[in-house]
């Protein structure tokens, strides 16, 4: 597979900037599958009016809590007198309202650290010993965007080779979570601001991905196969694969999985992925991504916006699966900190974990912040992903109603009686950076049955309530004009004209 360092180093070549990048190592752990976007992933809306550009402060210090803007936020949003500065952080949502009793948490699933052997620059272990600037660096990445839990995937080598408590990354300032037997399933990092983090270790192979890992089970990282799943589901972890656009369907149904990843940022971002499985360009987007962090006026943390598309085999594969077996959705940021070490206009590096980790999220709702809680609620499918690099929303919902109501990622039969579904837009948080203008919000609701897939609706504000019309695999993606971040662009003011994916719901499996 070729590197991404190469096709970085062509983009920097041609004038973007002079740094350069690193390998990202082994390759077979980020081959995967080809994107055609859904019906609407290319709609775009046109400005008529010139935009205002009144350039906002950025903050710069890697403490900063994340608090962004104004107090109070999880409410209706008011557009600013004047642009609200852009902060590294993102706004704290513990005291959002509850949906149903649940809350909801930030997540992170997919994360390398130093125990990954590509991670940290291609050296996490230099002379066999921690690289502890690295790990410091993923800390701040945690903390900063308030993240609730890590969900850490490093490869085999070097985790299967570090004892499990290891895997924990804790050092002296934080606190090991225990199991039932005493033992540690997680830790929580505390960050200089009070904010904590729970961590839980997890594996990334190219043949599987478990999360929350209770003890290792070095025999089988290496397998895909039901037997394998069952032992890592007996180990106490979630049954996951990574690269969903690259996995084989067939092969897939046969696991027993608990999720899969619906978007992941490599396909995005690797030439081969993007080529080979999704059917794209492979380099031609790199000229467009490397001026957002070199060109002054222009907010790195949008880079976003210049490659951010579905990942269309992984949607078709859940589409597929789904008409048999419930399965719960993933965002996989995939953060190795290890490809583009140039600095950014910021004072960041290019790749830095803290930025990676603020383009988005999976936001898991869950009764409490506890371990056990939170792998119930993935095993549900209680999660959603958002691309809060381009807003913090606000009132996002997505479920059915009969009996019972039925949450996202549930399976559920029209046997007993029609299902209603309903599904309400977001608000842009009024802490979240933006200028005077409001974004255009976009909602689409999708059936897909065995044969097609269904736009039953659009909406551009408030909720609908639609009648299931049959079996199927109901979802739905938001869609952003992002409008609201003219002062972030600097000379790229077009992006704020083109539509991109905001949200993806998790979805709900109708059965006859």
């Amino acid at each position: 597979m070729r590197k991404w360092t190469s096709i970085v180093s062509g983009a920097l070549l041609i004038g973007a900037c002079t740094g350069s990048g690193h390998e990202t190592g082994a390759a077979s752990e980020t081959s995967t599958g080809p994107s055609t976007g859904s019906p609407t992933s290319s709609s775009t809306t046109t400005g008529t009016t010139e935009p205002t550009t009144t350039a906002p402060t950025t903050t710069t210090d890697d403490t900063t809590s994340g608090t962004t803007g104004v107090e109070g936020g999880c409410g209706e949003t008011s557009p600013p007198d004047t642009p609200i500065a852009w902060d590294k952080g993102q706004p704290d949502i513990s005291g959002c309202a509850t949906i149903r009793g649940l809350r909801e948490v930030r997540a992170i699933m997919h994360l390398h650290s130093h125990h990954s052997h590509d991670a940290c620059d291609g050296e996490p272990q230099p002379n066999g010993v921690p690289d502890e600037d690295c790990l410091a660096d993923l800390r701040v990445g945690l903390c900063v965007p308030r993240i609730d839990v890590a969900m850490l995937s490093d490869h085999p080598a070097h985790a299967s080779e570090a004892a499990y408590e290891e895997l924990l990354l804790m050092r002296e300032m934080d606190e090991p979570i225990l199991g039932d037997g005493g033992t540690p399933i997680a830790a929580w990092l505390k960050c200089p601001d009070g904010h904590k983090v729970m961590v839980m270790p997890g594996i990334e192979s190219g043949e599987m991905m478990p999360f929350g890992l209770e003890k290792h089970v070095t025999d089988v990282y290496g397998t895909s196969s039901p037997a394998a799943f069952a032992a890592i589901k007996e180990a106490g972890a979630l049954a996951w694969v990574a690269h969903t656009e690259g996995r084989d369907v067939a092969e897939l149904a046969t696991l027993g999985l608990d999720g899969i990843e619906l978007y992941q940022l490599h396909a995005n971002l690797d030439p081969d992925i993007r080529m080979e499985d999704l059917g794209l360009e492979d380099d031609d987007y790199f000229a467009a991504i490397i001026p957002f962090f070199l060109q002054p006026g222009r907010q790195p943390d949008l880079a976003t916006l210049a490659f951010l598309l579905p990942n269309e085999p992984s949607i078709v594969a859940l589409e597929r699966l789904g008409q048999t077996q419930r399965l719960t959705i993933s965002g996989g940021t995939d953060a190795h900190q290890n490809v583009f070490d140039s600095i950014a206009t910021d004072g960041e590096r290019g790749d830095s974990y803290r930025r990676m980790i603020r383009w988005f999220n999976n936001r898991i709702r869950t009764p409490e912040l506890t371990p056990q809680a939170v792998k119930a609620a993935l095993r549900a499918g209680n999660n959603h992903i958002v691309f809060e690099s381009l807003g913090t929303p606000v009132g996002f919902d997505f479920h059915g109603e009969a009996a019972a109501v039925v949450e996202m990622g549930s399976e559920t039969s029209l046997a007993g009686g029609p299902l209603t579904l309903r599904a309400t837009l977001p608000t842009l948080d009024s802490r979240s950076p933006q200028g005077a203008e409001a974004p255009g919000v976009r909602g689409v609701l999708y059936r897909a049955t065995a044969d097609e897939r269904q736009e039953l609706m659009t909406w551009s504000s408030g909720q609908i309530e639609v009648e299931a019309p049959g079996p199927g695999v109901y979802r739905v993606e938001v869609w952003i004009t992002p409008k609201h971040l003219l002062p972030y662009l600097g000379d790229a003011l077009q992006y704020a004209d083109i539509e991109a994916p905001w949200i993806y719901s998790g979805a709900l499996f109708v059965r006859p």
